[in-house]
Order: C-alpha cells, then sequence, then structure tokens
C-alpha cells in the first residue's frame, strides 16, 4: 500500500490540474446539449431575418404553351352544303407576371417583429440558462472530487498510523509485552484502512468519468485544484434576495416569457385589423391558328395596377376568443412569475441556512481537531510506554479520524452552499 500511495504521489505531479475555471470553459465549447441548444438561436435568428418581417414584395410569373388538332363539321338545315374541315391546328401561350406588397395591416407586421426580436432574446437567454445549469452541475461533481481527496489523505495517514500501530504491536508480542490478540486487531485495522482507501480511489475515479459527461473529457488523468476560499461569510441575506430577483436566470426567463405572452396579446387584438395591398399584373396571350380558320392568329397584352383594401367587419367572435385566450395566458404567466420567486426566495433562504450551519461546524469541528490531535499524541506516547491498550489507541485514532471528516465534509459542503447560491443568484 505505500507502494500504491508512492505511486499515486508521483503521477499527480505529472498530471494535468484541471481547475474549476477550466472546467467550466470546457463546458461551454464542448457540451453536446449546449451545442444542441445553440440551434434554436439559429432558427430564432432567421425568423428575425429581413426576409421574414412582411417588408418584401412578392412576385410571380407564369407562361403556358399549348397545342389543339381539331375537326369541325357542320350540318345545316337550309339548302347549304355541310361544312367539313379535319385537322384544325391551334397554337396557344400565354405569359404573366403578377406583383404584390403589403402596405398596411393594422401595426400586425410591426408586432410580429418585435415578438421575433424578443424570442431571438428568450432564446439566448435559455441557452444561458441551460449553460449555468450544466456548469453548476460539473461544478457540485468537481468539488465532489475535492472533499473525496480531502478524505483519501485523511485515510492515507490514518493508514500509516494504522501500520505503525501494527508494527508495534508485533514488537510487544514478539518481546513478551503484549498479546497476540493485539496483533491480529492491528491486522485487522489495517486491512479495514486499505480497503477503505482503495474504495475512496474508485470513488475519486467514477467521479471524474461523471465530471468528463460535461466536460467530454476521454480520460481520467488529471488531478483537481483542492485549494479554495469561501466568499460569502460576511454577506446579508437580504442584499442576496434582491440579487437574486434581479438576475437569476430563471426569474429573467419567466418575465421574458410574460412579455412574450403580452405581444401574443397584442397580436391578437389586431387580427381584423384593415389590410392594403398594391396589386401590380402584367399579361400576354398569343393564338396562332390553321390555314384553315377565319382568324390566323391573335394577340392580346396588357398592365393593370390597383389597391386592394380588406377588412373583415365580422369573424364570428374569433377574435374575441383569441382575445380571451392570450388574457388568460398573461395570467398564468404572472401567476408562475410569483410562484417561481416565491420559490426560488425559500430555497435562498434555506441554502443560506445551510451554509451558516456548516460555517458554524467549521469552527467546531477546527477546535475539535486540534482536542483530538492533542489526545491522540497522549494516548499515542502511553502506547509506546506500554500504558495505553490497542483499543484506546485505535479510539483515539479514529476519533482524530471522524473529526477530520466532519471538517473537511463543512467545508466542502460550505462551498457547494456557495455553489448553489451562485447558481441562484444567476452567477
Amino acid at each position: 500500500m505505500c507502494c500504491l500511495t508512492l505511486f499515486c504521489i508521483t503521477i499527480s505531479f505529472s498530471q494535468e490540474v484541471l481547475t474549476i475555471d477550466k472546467v467550466k470553459s470546457l463546458v461551454e465549447a464542448n457540451n453536446y446539449d449546449l451545442e444542441s441548444a445553440r440551434q434554436s438561436i439559429a432558427s430564432a435568428r432567421v425568423l428575425t431575418s429581413k426576409y421574414n418581417r412582411g417588408y418584401m414584395p412578392t412576385l410571380g410569373i407564369n407562361a403556358g404553351i399549348d397545342y389543339s388538332l381539331n375537326s369541325v363539321k357542320t350540318v345545316f338545315n337550309f339548302n347549304f352544303p355541310d361544312l367539313n374541315i379535319n385537322n384544325i391546328q391551334t397554337y396557344t401561350g400565354n405569359l404573366g407576371a403578377t406583383a404584390n406588397y403589403l402596405l398596411y395591416d393594422g401595426g400586425q407586421r410591426k408586432v410580429r417583429n418585435a415578438r421575433n426580436e424578443m424570442n431571438l432574446d428568450f432564446a439566448h437567454l435559455q441557452v444561458d440558462q441551460l449553460k449555468q445549469q450544466i456548469g453548476f452541475n460539473a461544478t457540485q461533481t468537481y468539488f465532489t472530487i475535492v472533499n473525496a481527496i480531502y478524505n483519501m489523505d485523511v485515510l492515507e495517514e490514518s493508514l500509516d498510523i494504522s501500520k505503525y500501530r501494527l508494527k508495534r504491536a508485533k514488537t510487544y508480542f514478539e518481546f513478551g509485552s503484549g498479546n497476540k490478540v493485539d496483533v491480529l486487531n492491528a491486522e485487522v485495522d489495517v486491512a479495514r484502512d486499505s480497503l477503505s482507501v482503495i474504495s475512496l480511489l474508485n470513488d475519486i475515479e467514477n467521479l471524474k468519468w461523471q465530471l468528463n459527461q460535461f466536460t467530454i473529457q476521454q480520460d481520467t488523468d488529471y488531478n483537481v485544484d483542492t485549494s479554495f476560499t469561501l466568499m460569502y461569510r460576511l454577506s446579508d441575506i437580504d442584499e442576496l434576495k434582491n440579487i437574486l430577483r434581479s438576475s437569476n436566470k430563471e426569474l429573467v426567463a419567466a418575465r421574458k416569457t410574460i412579455e412574450l405572452v403580452d405581444y401574443d396579446r397584442a397580436i391578437a387584438e389586431k387580427i381584423n385589423a384593415p389590410q392594403i395591398n398594391a396589386t401590380g399584373n402584367y399579361f400576354y396571350n398569343y393564338q396562332k391558328n390553321s390555314a384553315k380558320s377565319q382568324l390566323d392568329q391573335s394577340r392580346t397584352n396588357g398592365l393593370n395596377v390597383g389597391l386592394i383594401a380588406n377588412y373583415n367587419i365580422l369573424d364570428g367572435g374569433q377574435q374575441k376568443v383569441q382575445e380571451q385566450l392570450a388574457t388568460i395566458e398573461q395570467n398564468n404567466a404572472s401567476i408562475t412569475f410569483k410562484n417561481l420567486e416565491n420559490n426560488l426566495l425559500i430555497q435562498l433562504q434555506s441554502v443560506w441556512n445551510n451554509y451558516q450551519n456548516n460555517i458554524l461546524t467549521l469552527k467546531i469541528e477546527k477546535q475539535n481537531i486540534a482536542t483530538n490531535e492533542m489526545n491522540f499524541e497522549l494516548v499515542k506516547n502511553l502506547f509506546e510506554n506500554g500504558q495505553q491498550g490497542s483499543v484506546e489507541f485505535r479510539q483515539a485514532q479514529l476519533n482524530l479520524l471522524n473529526a477530520q471528516f466532519q471538517y473537511y465534509t463543512a467545508r466542502t459542503q460550505a462551498k457547494l452552499n456557495e455553489v448553489e447560491l451562485d447558481f441562484l443568484l444567476g452567477k
């Protein structure tokens, strides 16, 4: 196990140190969910292009050609000879162009364009929201790895102590001042601590693979930066609540949803607004007949321009229905926003309370570590002098181990609380 520990230490110096800032950068650059979400921005941007704003005229061209072969037989009631003409060939061609431009639509076009612009902003906001969520999940995993590494240091130190105890127990047994039970107990504790180290090494490896799911890396040959500071110790909860109200990503998105629904209401109010279109049409028709026809050929062409006005006086109540539905959506969006804001404020208060509790635990456990270190050194000296038994030595060791675990766990939990606070505050 000493060789394993030495190997791990040697490798750590050669491994890349993956900082939390680097993790966030990799998430933004590589994450597939983010890459897919950015396509919604591209779609929303297409809807805001000049070709979808309703200010471009439409122009259509049509053309046709036709050939016919007919026969005519006419029988008269009077004393006239029958008329019988076969194989009458006719060639017909036409060409036309139609242009149309919307001059006025009661403001519907302006409202739709404004809504499309806001929808583009909303698409950007949704991507930012997803980026924050993925970054939050990755950061939680990152600091879970940090905590596991802290625990690994504690376990390795505990394993060294257990090995020392085993060595002393064997020495006492060889010289007749100890018994076989102490040796066996020490061997069991060495094996147990060794298994704990191996199990935690496996946990760290698995956590790194979980982190790789966010950063899209293919191996775990990296180390993490275990140094961090706590930032919110001197913060005020009321100030944090105000920041949440203005900057939380979910609340910002909910406000944007209300604005989008307001545009839907404005569009519904203009469904039956009058429309004026300018139209233009040019046509050309040509017909060529066979020599058996009375007419050899004919040709017509012309240009028509005009204005077309349309005003829907009665629509059977459809506009009223759309306005009522839009009003309901407005009310629902407002209720959703208030409910979300209330839930987020409660969540913020809960996280803040947990944070304060972990900060207090840090202070207590720091003193507890110092007390247990003193106690352990005292028991260790008594054990070396044969004045204290193996069981008491192990208990002092476990007490120190537990105090160290509690301290590092509280410190990491406090940092995770800060990560969650950052998330709630839209950072």
